[in-house]
């Protein structure tokens, strides 16, 4: 055991230059880091200790369709991946499109792939390639509007609804979509066979459903026992209205994200500290899962990268949503610390160098950890959330714990190194840094001084 009066250095050492917005945004610097241990032979200990890995199947390779994801499976089981959810994989409405290639999220046949990502047949090895690996396949799937060329607008236009005496109509602005009448039977039956058909014909695993509140709660109702009678798949809603969570497995904790957005402009860390508490004290979703993350498609695309958004901090604040509650999300790129926004209306594909060694290693040591701690389950068996004062006032220190296990976190939000003591209440029992090579075991008393760099992390684990 190490001497208790003795400081505690953590070993990964933090570049604020790494982190800060660089003259090159798409090449940050590749920083320090060493290779984590594979995870190519670890698998989650329950469905509730999954990471989520979200593909826009245009960017994502060189080649822009499946096969190119296909080849690549082998590299995000080692990252630690175990759901790939693939953006819209259907063909794109040329109707009023956006840009060149238009949004995957206007659908002109639910039930037909975009050639441009390959055939029914790519996409069918794709799902055979990636369950060979123990990896799951959820499809995203836009049940609120269409393509304005979707057939259903010229054979069942009773299925559009109408707005000032135009049907169809535009929903929010999106000049490129119909809105659906859910009103309607007949539409309600169509939906339906179409998401049946995909877990049917393709075996598919799960459904990452688009804008679920604009659809009524009453469809969700009607759809899931019928797709799940073919096969019993997990359902992920864009949403946060909780009253749906009577028929989604998770969604999305939006409100979280906006406070981590806040942050990120005040630095406010008691606001951070204050919306971790509320997001895990929410009695909502006290036996529901939700989905956390730093980045997705849209925030991508519309609000800038996680670097842009989040300056020094995005470090520290990865390690805290892969910690602090439920299950962590994945936007393809942000695993090798891509810096680059990329659109939705043209290709522009994921820039995989240089690879960010810093962010590469400690995503997957962050996965592994996720994958394998009791403490970090999902959903009704997520494991407490305990806070602990410190004598720095930037840093946030708590740690999660269930049964025997326990995660205990330390994170700077601050560009100066911190040398800092619990001032209180200390996580009891021995534990590893789990960063760190080393096996020895400590046990924290109020003497105990963490030392952590600028914008820097400790984690520990019993």
């Amino acid at each position: 055991m190490m001497n208790l009066r003795s400081t505690l250095f953590v070993l990964l050492m933090v570049v604020v230059g790494l982190i800060g917005c660089s003259s090159d945004p798409d090449t940050p610097d590749p920083g320090p880091g060493t290779e984590p241990p594979g995870n190519e032979n670890i698998q989650p200990i329950t469905k509730s200790n999954r990471v989520i890995y979200e593909v826009n199947v245009r960017n994502y390779s060189t080649g822009g369709n499946f096969a190119g994801l296909q080849k690549d499976l082998q590299r995000l089981k080692e990252v630690g991946v175990d759901i790939l959810w693939l953006m819209p994989i259907h063909p794109i409405g040329e109707q009023n499109r956006g840009g060149t290639l238009g949004s995957p999220y206007s659908v002109k046949d639910y039930k037909a792939v975009n050639p441009d990502y390959g055939t029914l047949a790519d996409f069918k090895s794709l799902v055979s390639a990636a369950h060979a690996l123990n990896m799951e396949v959820w499809l995203d799937w836009v049940a609120n509007h269409t393509a304005w060329d979707h057939p259903w607008v010229s054979e069942h236009l009773d299925y559009y609804a109408e707005k000032n005496g135009q049907r169809p109509y535009s929903p929010e602005n999106w000049t490129d979509v119909a809105q659906l009448d859910f009103n309607n039977p007949g539409l309600r039956a169509a939906m339906i066979d179409a998401m049946q058909y995909w877990v049917r014909e393709a075996d598919i695993d799960g459904y990452r459903c688009d804008a679920v509140t604009y659809v009524p709660l009453s469809f969700w109702k009607e759809a899931r026992p019928e797709v799940d009678k073919i096969k019993k798949i997990t359902w992920l809603a864009e949403g946060d209205k909780p009253e749906y969570m009577e028929v989604f497995d998770y969604d999305y904790a939006w409100g979280f994200n906006n406070d981590l957005n806040d942050f990120g402009k005040s630095k406010d860390v008691s606001k951070l500290i204050q919306a971790c508490e509320n997001l895990y004290n929410n009695a909502d979703y006290a036996s529901k899962g939700r989905m956390v993350y730093l980045t997705n498609h849209d925030l991508n695309a519309y609000d800038g990268t996680e670097f842009t958004r989040y300056g020094g901090f995005v470090l520290p604040l990865t390690v805290l949503y892969f910690t602090i509650y439920d299950m962590p999300l994945l936007y393809n790129g942000q695993e090798i610390g891509m810096n680059k926004t990329m659109g939705l209306f043209d290709a522009n594909p994921v820039a995989w160098t240089p690879v960010n060694t810093t962010m590469s290693n400690l995503i997957k040591q962050l996965t592994r950890l996720k994958r394998t701690q009791p403490a970090l389950e999902s959903g009704a068996g997520r494991g407490t959330l305990t806070r602990y004062q410190t004598t720095s006032s930037n840093v946030y220190a708590y740690s999660r714990k269930k049964g025997d296990s326990e995660v205990v976190v330390l994170l700077n939000f601050s560009s100066a190194p911190a040398n800092t003591r619990f001032n209180g209440a200390t996580p009891s029992g021995e534990f590893k840094n789990y960063l760190s090579t080393d096996t020895d075991k400590l046990t924290f008393t109020a003497q105990t001084t963490v030392t952590l760099p600028a914008n820097g992390y400790a984690i520990y684990v019993k």
